[in-house]
């Protein structure tokens, strides 16, 4: 773990990604409970948002007694005509407390199976519910959580600019066709990847309602 470390501080010239050590991203990474799935990327799918909405009203339903604030698509399957693998992620806003029993019952009866924190913040809990075609995965978090609105930013961000989307597209799959990157390594390029068009994605919003 430490030579991934090290060669990832070489390579990218930093420290940190997202104010987040990498020396901690990596090792929190390296805990990630993924579960068995086999991952396809496929072209755009305009099923994707029908998905997304039946998922929506499901999962609204389900946690009516709940102190829900919002459910949001993201992820690439949120982006057109952007490819993705074959998961569609959702962002399931609630206030805290986060992860109750509650909670993870009503989950449990829609399928989903707890996976322990997301990738995506160590305050975000993940849900998996593995089907034929896929996977359906909620990010279960706090609203005030900043990753949640950098999510919703840099969703929209990408769908408003076609040459982001262009050259995000080119670099995941130029991260990915390089030789010797194990899924770790994959993950972090990625993150800091991300981390850039997230600043230029909040900067964008801040830009746009500034001028309202």
């Amino acid at each position: 773990m430490m030579r991934i470390i090290r060669q990832l501080k070489d390579r990218l010239g930093i420290h940190h990604i997202g104010g987040e050590p990498i020396e901690q991203l990596v090792r929190r990474w390296s805990r990630v409970e993924t579960p068995e799935l086999r991952l396809e990327v496929r072209p755009y799918d305009p099923a994707w948002p029908v998905l997304f909405e039946r998922e929506r009203q499901r999962l609204q339903e389900a946690l009516a007694g709940e102190p829900l604030v919002d459910i949001q698509h993201v992820g690439s399957t949120s982006i057109p005509p952007l490819p993705s693998k074959n998961v569609l992620d959702l962002a399931v806003a609630l206030h805290p407390p986060l992860c109750t029993t509650r909670q993870r019952e009503l989950l449990e009866s829609l399928g989903y199976r707890f996976h322990g924190t997301s990738p995506i913040d160590p305050s975000f809990f993940w849900f998996w519910r593995i089907e034929e075609a896929g996977a359906l995965v909620v990010h279960l978090c706090d609203p005030k959580a900043a990753w949640y609105t950098n999510l919703l930013h840099f969703r929209d961000y990408m769908r408003e600019h076609p040459a982001e989307r262009e050259e995000y597209e080119r670099l995941k799959r130029e991260l990915a066709s390089t030789h010797g990157h194990s899924w770790l390594e994959y993950s972090v390029l990625k993150r800091h990847l991300l981390q850039q068009l997230t600043e230029r994605a909040n900067a964008w919003v801040a830009a746009r309602n500034g001028a309202c």
